[in-house]
C-alpha cells in the first residue's frame, strides 16, 4: 500500500495553472511545438495569471519584493 504525499501549496498552484492553461490547447506534434507551448505557458504563468493567494502575478511580486 502506497501513501500519497501531501501536495505543497506551491506545487498545487502550479499544477492547477498548468491544467487550466493547457485544457483547450491541442497536443504538440513535435518537440519544437512543445517547447513553444511551454514558453508561452511560462510567460502566462509569470506575467499574466494572478496567483490565487495574492491576486498578483509572480513578476509583480518579484518587483514588489526586490524592486527590479
Amino acid at each position: 500500500m502506497t501513501m500519497k504525499k501531501a501536495e505543497s501549496p506551491a506545487i498545487r498552484e502550479y499544477r492547477i495553472a498548468f491544467e487550466e492553461y493547457f485544457k483547450d490547447k491541442p497536443k504538440p506534434k513535435n518537440i519544437k511545438e512543445s517547447k513553444k507551448q511551454m514558453g508561452e505557458f511560462v510567460y502566462w504563468y509569470n506575467n499574466v495569471r494572478k496567483q490565487s493567494d495574492t491576486g498578483k502575478t509572480p513578476s509583480e511580486m518579484y518587483k514588489e519584493i526586490y524592486g527590479k
